[in-house]
């Protein structure tokens, strides 16, 4: 015959056991998460500075959304930046990518088989970062844009623009160093009373995306 006591005493050792076990296991992976966490804490991943600059219909601009799609629909939000007061539209679908620390205020999306940090839409250039002596010479800056990458080569071509917000500014591509490969359009955006930035929008989306990413260019203000 089996005693009932220990029958019991049996059981609440099992669920004690049990419970131990349990809880070894959730302390271990506390335990890593938190070391992962410490060992990365102040690192980030910051923009790589070859957005934009990717060849016109790169096969690694393979489409993730229906563009025409995502075009039409009424279904867009306003993104706001984080250091600066710019703020454009974009679907609703998207998720935007930041970057902590990150001076330059950028905005990402994955819109592509590119990481995020090689497709960034949206950069505040500061002018004196890059050249003191090209500030207040916006022309002069976008025109020799290239020179600040090593993987171009020069200028292919540069024109006045202004969004349906009345931004002005210029519009410019460049040629890939090596061939005679022209990258896609960048955006450079004036703004009125500061002569040592300028907003930069590189088109990071496939060939269907040409239309959506004419909307936010469209839909791009700076709050003065």
């Amino acid at each position: 015959m089996v005693d009932e006591t220990d029958e019991t005493l049996n059981k609440s050792s099992l669920i004690f056991g049990n419970f131990v076990i349990l809880a070894v296991f959730v302390l271990l992976v506390g335990g890593v998460y938190l070391w992962v966490s410490k060992k990365n804490k102040g690192q980030q991943v910051f923009p790589a500075g070859i957005n934009y600059l990717s060849p016109q219909n790169s096969p690694t601009n393979a489409p993730l959304y229906d563009f025409a799609k995502l075009t039409e629909t009424t279904d867009w939000i306003t993104y706001k930046g984080k250091l600066f007061p710019y703020s454009f539209q974009y679907p609703k679908a998207f998720t935007p990518v930041t970057y902590p620390g990150d001076k330059n205020d950028a905005v990402a999306f994955k819109v592509s088989a590119l990481p995020p940090e090689q497709s960034l839409l949206l950069t505040v250039e500061t002018i004196s970062n890059r050249d003191k002596n090209l500030v207040g010479k916006p022309k002069e800056f976008v025109s020799n844009y290239w020179k600040f990458f090593s993987g171009l080569k020069s200028l292919s071509k540069i024109t006045e623009t202004t969004n349906e917000k009345g931004l002005k500014g210029y519009k410019a591509t460049y040629v890939i160093k090596g061939t005679n490969v022209i990258t896609s359009d960048n955006y450079f955006f004036l703004i009125e009373g500061n002569n040592d930035i300028l907003l930069h929008i590189g088109d990071i989306f496939p060939t269907e995306g040409k239309a959506l990413f004419n909307r936010i260019i469209n839909s791009l203000e700076y709050q003065k």
